[in-house]
């Protein structure tokens, strides 16, 4: 475990948490006394041993609190999660310990919106193919015709919250119709962003693109199965930067290896990091574009 910084207060851990110093953290946390601790509890045993004492802990994307570990947190009072996701966190476990879990649901909406429209924008202007066909010595356009125009096409958006609402602005920007399935958003919140609310198998059957931007949960892993990924128009893409298990991964696989969508931008994956067992499968494939989790950045 890290030395804990000086202080006589409470202790705060820092568990996995990436920045490469802590002075914000420092400067609120120190006129208050608190002792700081940090490490990477990349494991459960790791876990343990930074948080055990903590009566605070920020979370980063890398540990997960399952309830083992928090069933060990002995003077925690409140789990904090630096980003939006609380799928790392077993929130039943801390419930029944009583310890207060938050989040911060205003976190990467610009950075990760853009990267979600970036992904989008690389395969509508075939720009991988372009620059593949260029290094390779090819010159022109005749290999990758038909380029659609954006102001001719679809955007399906799946989960329409903060995000969600974000590339549907930057997207109408570029004259895409929107359509979204939310089923926890009214339909007349969701018409003042110019989006039309419809069912999660029509978005499906609707959009040219379709960008997913949800949390987590036992009611959205996998939502995006093979039922959905099969009504996909011909020459489709799917774009995915909230959580890799929102997709069926072995549908995704089998509808990009027959090229009955164009292709997939994936900023997550259900096994991360890339090297993990069964992610390379993905990353073989010519019409994938994965980035490595950075569309937080």
């Amino acid at each position: 475990m890290a030395k804990a910084k000086k202080g006589s207060g409470p202790l705060v851990a820092l568990a996995g948490v990436r920045y490469p110093d802590l002075h914000l953290e420092e400067k609120i946390l120190g006129p208050l006394g608190c002792r700081i601790v940090r490490g990477m509890a990349d494991s459960p045993s790791a876990a343990i041993e930074l948080c055990r004492e903590a009566e605070a802990v920020l979370i980063g994307s890398v540990p997960d609190f399952t309830a083992g570990v928090v069933k060990e947190l002995g003077a925690c009072r409140i789990l904090s999660r630096a980003g939006i996701g609380v799928d790392n966190i077993d929130l039943n476990a801390a419930r029944r310990k009583g310890i207060t879990v938050t989040n911060v649901p205003d976190y990467c909406i610009d950075e990760v919106s853009d990267h979600a429209m970036a992904l989008i924008l690389s395969f509508a202007r075939k720009l991988s193919e372009g620059a593949e066909s260029t290094a390779g010595g090819g010159w022109g356009i005749a290999s990758l015709r038909p380029i659609q125009p954006l102001n001719r096409s679809t955007l399906g958006i799946v989960g329409i919250g903060r995000i969600g609402s974000a590339i549907g602005k930057r997207a109408r920007a570029f004259g895409m119709e929107i359509i979204a399935h939310d089923p926890y958003v009214a339909p007349d919140i969701a018409a003042t962003e110019q989006t039309r609310l419809v069912p999660l198998n029509a978005l499906f059957s609707a959009a040219d693109a379709v960008s997913t931007h949800l949390p987590l949960t036992r009611e959205t892993n996998r939502l995006v199965g093979r039922e959905q990924i099969a009504l996909l128009r011909d020459g489709a893409i799917l774009v995915n930067t909230s959580r890799g298990a929102i997709l069926d991964e072995d549908a995704l696989v089998a509808a990009l290896g027959n090229d009955h969508i164009a292709g997939a931008g994936l900023d997550v994956l259900a096994s991360e990091p890339a090297d993990a067992p069964g992610s390379r499968r993905l990353l073989e494939l010519e019409n994938v574009i994965c980035t490595p989790h950075m569309a937080y950045y």
